[in-house]
Parts: structure tokens; sequence; C-alpha cells
């Protein structure tokens, strides 16, 4: 009796839960024009990173939508959001000036 195969998880929808998280722009954005020095940027962009994919595995105890199919992706969602979450935390802190 072989492992129990599971679906696949859509790649292009990791992708976008991760670029287009409310959670992950708001924190990075607002974080990012809270620092002083750009080094900071990437704690902003780690906390944004965390901040979606906590709303991610809320959606995915609540069983929204497809969140429990991308639940399984979390590691890979939070590297996406890392990414942009630098992108968001960059401008933020460009608007900050």
């Amino acid at each position: 009796m072989g492992p129990e195969l599971q679906p696949d998880v859509p790649l292009m929808e990791v992708a976008l839960y991760a670029l287009l998280n409310p959670a992950t722009i708001i924190v990075a954005f607002l974080l990012g024009r809270k620092a002083d020095e750009p080094a900071k940027i990437l704690i902003a962009a780690f906390a944004g990173a965390f901040a979606g994919v906590v709303v991610l595995y809320v959606a995915a105890l609540l069983q929204i939508s497809d969140a429990p199919t991308l639940g399984r992706a979390a590691a890979g969602i939070f590297a996406a959001s890392m990414i942009a979450g630098l992108v968001y935390a960059r401008i933020g802190y460009a608007f900050k000036r």
C-alpha cells in the first residue's frame, strides 16, 4: 500500500497569494515607513511575511476558499512573501522621505 497522494498546489495561486496578501502589504509597508535606517527594511519584510502566513493559517482553519490547499505550501508562501515584503517595505521606506 503506497502513500496517499494529495493534489498538487497550484504555483500560480501560491505566487498570487504571496504578492497580493493584504496582511503582507499592510504590515510591510507600515513598518517600512517606520524604519529609520535601510537595514530595518528586512525586518519589516519578515514581519509582513509572517503576518501573511498567519492570515493563511487562520483562513485554512476556517476552511475559506482555497486556503486548505494553499496551507500545504505555507513555507513557499512565506519565502515568496518575504520577497514581496521587501518590495512593499522599500516602497514604504521611500514614502517616508
